[in-house]
């Protein structure tokens, strides 16, 4: 188990799970929070949280259509609850090797996904900065 790719997998699958309740779950703050100043670590904020989800939710779908086996992995792993590898090799009709076999080679297609990303952005980061170095 790659642990970057499994926070970013439990990022995305809390984001999924709010998104599809419509955020009827438990507040992220209460109102006394908000009486008594209690300022504690939190997240980057919703517009980065949700992008952050995005980027993964593109690389799910794209999974989704290639390698339905990880797809179902990821989906019974990260999506439908706590379910133990048991169970969830019961579910997918293979035996918990296989489970585990398949979440890694899960995290590795994620992985790479999320590395190709990095290198897009970064050659467009160059592509603009080699055009403004032109202009001036």
């Amino acid at each position: 188990m790659i642990e970057y790719i499994n926070k970013r997998m439990i990022e995305w699958s809390t984001w999924c799970k709010r998104r599809d309740d419509g955020g009827m779950g438990y507040p992220s703050k209460s109102n006394y929070c908000d009486l008594v100043q209690i300022r504690g670590a939190s997240g980057a904020g919703p517009i980065t949280e949700a992008a952050a989800a995005l980027e993964i939710e593109a690389i799910i779908i794209a999974i989704r259509q290639k390698a339905p086996a990880q797809y179902d992995v990821a989906f019974w792993f990260y999506l439908a609850g706590s379910m133990t590898v048991k169970r969830i090799a019961a579910e997918l009709h293979c035996s918990e090797v296989t489970v585990y076999n398949r979440l890694h080679a899960l995290h590795l297609a994620v992985m790479d996904a999320l590395h190709d990303l990095e290198i897009k952005a970064q050659d467009l980061a160059e592509g603009l900065r080699n055009n403004t170095q032109k202009v001036s």
